[in-house]
């Protein structure tokens, strides 16, 4: 019997079944931790040195930037479906994005995807919810803390949001683009996130997202005193639970393809 790239009964005797991971990578830092924590993670429930079959493609980020700097949230749709295409052709049974920003292109691709999604935004709103959090202080590319898709969730799940202002947002902004997504990590950098995320906390807030991928770069839990929801680590380890999800179960917080 020959195996298709969909054919789970071609897994070695006695591996546990999984579904076919596609990561629609934005930048290869977040993607990298997010790959390797899947990984990582896996072999407690599967067994030594196993992990889940897994399918990256990456167009380069100046492709999205060319359209993040317009705000074309379609065109950026577009390279997240192309992609999508990509993973679901080499037998993806769905997809994640590890990058926060371009999920505000989702109503977009909610229409054209032919996999289901899991939706990062949702995969920390919901770990939010289960500890017990209501009122999170954002920090991410200006892209996201100005954007709508955190504050639309969140609010649907009864928590507020606050980003902050907005010369540390551009400060913030130039920080990712200009060192994080490069892999170039500063001290100085990491002070100065220490120093937003204790300003947040001041204002209320009882937790911090993390919500550029990046960030978990220079920034863990060890450095505030504040809990921080890390969205690359969070949305592979839903990416790995829905992986080992029964196959015919219908996937979480999903995009619906078409």
């Amino acid at each position: 019997m020959e195996c298709g790239a969909r054919d789970k009964l071609c897994s070695p005797a006695g591996a546990v079944m999984a579904k076919h991971i596609g990561i629609v990578s934005v930048n290869y830092e977040g993607t990298a931790l997010c790959y390797q924590t899947i990984c990582a993670e896996a072999a407690a429930a599967m067994g030594e040195y196993q992990h889940p079959q897994i399918t990256i493609h990456s167009f380069p980020l100046a492709d999205y930037v060319r359209f993040l700097s317009r705000l074309d949230w379609e065109g950026v749709a577009g390279l997240l479906c192309k992609s999508a295409e990509k993973v679901a052709r080499a037998g993806a049974d769905f997809a994640i994005c590890p990058a926060n920003t371009v999920h505000e292109a989702f109503d977009f691709v909610r229409s054209r995807s032919t996999i289901p999604w899991l939706h990062i935004v949702e995969v920390v709103a919901d770990a939010a919810v289960a500890r017990g959090q209501s009122r999170l202080g954002l920090l991410g590319t200006k892209f996201m803390m100005e954007g709508n898709v955190y504050r639309e969730v969140l609010s649907a799940r009864g928590i507020d949001a606050l980003t902050p202002d907005a010369a540390q947002r551009n400060k913030i902004n130039s920080l990712i683009f200009e060192e994080l997504v490069k892999g170039i990590l500063h001290d100085s950098t990491r002070g100065y996130f220490q120093s937003l995320v204790a300003e947040l906390a001041d204002r209320g807030c009882d937790a911090v997202v993390m919500g550029c991928t990046e960030i978990p770069l220079i920034l863990g839990p060890e450095d505030t005193n504040v809990p921080l929801l890390d969205s690359t680590r969070l949305l592979a380890r839903a990416a790995l639970e829905e992986s080992l999800r029964e196959v015919s179960s219908p996937t979480k917080r999903s995009v619906t393809g078409s």
